[in-house]
């Protein structure tokens, strides 16, 4: 019966691209939901204090982006709606700074609409975390354990243990693996989960 809820949406992304997408997207699921898109990370504070109507404010950041957000974080737990971070990259550090605050949530931006739509509604949904079909091949292992090492990509590409082509074509599929944006998260990850 969520689907029919109307709900009140204040989409912010510093993309003009991405709010409105987003804003057709849930409105293509959910007809009943009223979406509003803004620019700038102030207007948050001072938008949902003034209206007081919102249910949801969803945040499209990075993390290089969300230090703008750190002198709202005090304000936005005094709000009444539910704050959802949308990253995709460092979710740990954006989840250091708003793990005390009991109306936000940070998300990975890696899900389909309809996760994120169930999200919204407070659903409890399972992601499926779609990089990991396939696993990482032995030339791909050979070249995180390499960086696990310590070792640089100029040191991978001078030790001629591999060619420029495969270290690259590799780390962009371990990214893509792990869902980080750079080798060294990457590595990080691989440790935590004990993979190497």
């Amino acid at each position: 019966m969520s689907e029919n809820r109307i709900r009140y949406i204040l989409v912010h992304s510093n993309y003009t691209l991405i709010q409105e997408l987003l804003k057709n997207m849930f409105t293509m699921y959910r007809t009943s939901w009223v979406v509003d898109t803004i620019h700038l990370p102030s207007e948050i504070v001072i938008r949902i204090n003034a209206n007081k109507k919102y249910d949801v404010v969803l945040i499209d950041t990075s993390y290089k982006h969300f230090v703008h957000y750190i002198p709202y974080l005090e304000n936005i737990e005094t709000m009444k709606c539910q704050i959802i971070f949308l990253t995709d990259e460092n979710i740990g550090e954006l989840h250091y700074y708003t793990s005390n605050i009991l109306n936000c949530k940070v998300i990975n931006k890696d899900m389909t609409i309809e996760q994120l739509v169930h999200i919204i509604e407070g659903d409890s949904i399972e992601i499926v975390d779609t990089r990991r079909v396939g696993g990482l091949n032995m030339l791909e292992k050979s070249v995180l354990m390499e960086l696990a090492k310590g070792h640089s990509i100029d040191y991978l590409c001078n030790s001629q243990k591999f060619t420029n082509i495969e270290i690259e074509q590799s780390i962009r599929h371990i990214n893509a693996y792990f869902g980080t944006s750079h080798y060294l998260e990457a590595v990080y990850k691989a440790y935590t989960e004990k993979l190497i």
